[in-house]
Order: C-alpha cells, then structure tokens, then sequence
C-alpha cells in the first residue's frame, strides 16, 4: 500500500522529470528555429540579418517606412559616387536604428550615414517597445543587441544599466494615477523584475508567433533595390484628405510624453557616429501635411544641435506638396526619386 509520503515524493519525482523534458524540448526545438531562422533567403528577417551581419556600403539610410519608401538609394549613390544601402524597417523607431548602428561600427566604419525621423516616433507608445522582439533572434548571438532589446521589459519604468530590477514609472506628481490602466496589475509592484531577462532562457520564446514567417522567408523569393521597397501608384484627393485630418488629429493627441529612452538613443547614434568622423544627416522627408513645431520636433533638433550634425526637414518644402509624388503617407516611387535626387544634392553641398 502506497504511503501518503511516497505519494508526495512520486508526484515531484513526476513534476521534475516534465520539467526536464520541457527544458530539453525547448532547447532542441529553439535550435531549430535559430539554424531556420538564419537561413532566410527573403522577408524583412532577412533583410534585417543582411543588414546586421554582412552589410559593408559606404553609406546607409535608417528609418521606419518612410526611410524605406522614400529613399532610392541608387539616386543617392549615383549622387556622392558611394554604394549606399537603404535599411529602412517598417514600423520600426529609433531603437532599430540604434542596433543597426551598434552592429555596423562592430564590423566596418562607414563614410555616410543618412537618418529619417518622423517626430511621432520619438514619443512614448507601448508598441513600440512590444516591436522590439525584431531583435529577439539577435540576442544570444550578438551582444550588442541585448541592452536594447531589453527595454522591452523595461519601458517607462526605470532601471540602472543592466539590472534585474525595473522600477515602476511614477506619471505627474501622483504615481497612482492611472495606475490599472498604466500597470493593468500588481505584478510590477510586487515583482518588479525585467521579465525579458528571463524569458530569453526559452529558446524557444525569441522565435514566438514567427514560425510561417520563416518558412515563407526559406522558400520565397523576392528582391528589393539594396533595401529600397518603392510604392507604385498615386493617391487619391480624397484618401490625401483623409490622412491629413488623420494626421492633424495625431498631432493634437494630449498627454503625448517625449520618450527619454529614445532621445537616449537618439544621442548614442549620433556621439558614436560623428567621433568616428562618419558624416551624419537627419532628415525629415516629404509629407503630405508639414511636420509642426511639437516637442519632439524640438527635441530632435535640440540633439541634432548638440553634435552639430546637420538636420533638414523637407515636410516643409512645397516644392513635394503634389499628390502625384504620394501613393499614400509614403512618397511613390517618383516622389522618392525625385526626393533622393535633391537630398543627394544636398549632402554633397553640405559635406
């Protein structure tokens, strides 16, 4: 007859050994995800890879989608007698940017670097830190993305360095304010610990949510002119009136807060880049509505000044204010060649 003891000692005996098998599951089939990961032949993670690991031009463009639609490298190129290389990422912000540049100057120096910045961006949004898991497959493998990657755990709250420990963020003078809808538990009370840190011993976990994506970028083909995704088509007056208003309203959104960890980020780039002696341009492109003088306008121009790297805002130019040179809030692919034909020009006067 089984003793209640040797009940209890075979029921963690059982816990132990599902334990062990999870652990040795997850390792093994992280490992394959990882060797299937980097065998990507197409897709943005393989651009990203390209970009991390064997990019070697003499000049890149950084950027969200409109660093990537906007800018024909090839026109550059042409322009500055360099090869130069658009690694643009959709939907990505200055933290993309910031590893880009930390695995570029790990490999080469380059000669020019080009930045598009959209001041929507440098405000805090959740999501852009929940998109930071793009550099989730990076982590185990390149150092140099792992501080990055983890303010995802971070985000607002505060933290010293590489701490285990995450600090809350206190809004205005009441740290209460908002609280469930800012914190939505506890949890960061009670255990205020940077979960990514522990979440990266899964080797599964940095390929979450992205199996189809790698299969589609193993077996599809497709080519892009050296990172430059052009947009074909032209917008209509209606739709242009729409995102304008659209855009007006994002403008006027209250309660916006400049990101600290972004203009953080933001001066990494630039201190790093110009003590190499790499020449440095930031640019906001052509939009359909000009970029208004809001807080994170002047900050990025505050910081553009405090490494006397030049910044040109092209958004207010009326020169590109034709709905013909648009497919949407991106330029086509005539408005971003006819763009890059002038900025070219412009950064070979300028340098």
């Amino acid at each position: 007859m089984e003793t209640k003891s040797t009940g209890i000692s075979k029921f963690f005996r059982n816990v132990l050994i599902l334990l062990i098998v999870t652990a040795v599951l997850d390792q093994l089939g992280g490992e394959i995800l990882h060797y299937m990961y980097f065998k990507q032949k197409a897709g943005p993670n393989a651009e990203t890879t390209f970009t991390f690991t064997k990019m070697h031009d003499d000049g890149f463009i950084l950027g969200s989608s409109r660093g990537r639609r906007n800018y024909n490298p090839k026109i550059i190129a042409d322009s500055l007698g360099i090869s130069v290389y658009n690694a643009g990422h959709d939907g990505q912000t200055i933290f993309y940017e910031q590893a880009i540049v930390r695995m570029a100057l790990a490999r080469y120096t380059p000669k020019l670097v080009i930045i598009d910045l959209n001041p929507e961006e440098m405000y805090y949004r959740d999501l852009h830190y929940d998109r930071l898991n793009v550099l989730a497959p990076y982590f185990k493998d390149y150092p140099e993305v792992r501080e990055i990657y983890l303010l995802k755990g971070i985000r607002d709250g505060k933290s010293e360095g590489n701490d285990f420990f995450v600090k809350p963020a206190t809004i205005a003078d009441n740290s209460w304010d908002n609280f469930w809808f800012r914190l939505h538990s506890m949890e960061q009370w009670v255990l205020p610990l940077n979960t990514e840190r522990f979440k990266m011993a899964s080797a599964i976990y940095p390929y979450n949510s992205s199996t189809l994506d790698i299969l589609t970028g193993i077996f599809k083909n497709s080519k892009s002119e050296s990172g430059f995704k052009p947009l074909k088509g032209t917008i209509t007056e209606v739709k242009a009136d729409e995102l304008i208003r659209q855009n007006a309203a994002l403008r006027e959104e209250k309660g916006k807060r400049v990101d600290p960890n972004k203009i953080k980020g933001l001066e990494e780039i630039l201190s790093t880049l110009t003590s190499k002696g790499i020449k440095v341009f930031v640019c906001m492109s052509p939009a359909l509505a000009p970029f208004g003088m809001e807080p994170s306008y002047k900050a990025i121009e505050e910081v553009c000044s405090k490494y006397k790297v030049p910044f040109k805002d092209y958004s207010q130019d009326s020169s590109y204010l034709h709905l013909d040179l648009f497919f949407d809030n991106h330029m086509n692919k005539e408005g971003a060649n006819m763009y890059s034909s002038n900025l070219g020009s412009d950064i070979k006067k300028g340098f």
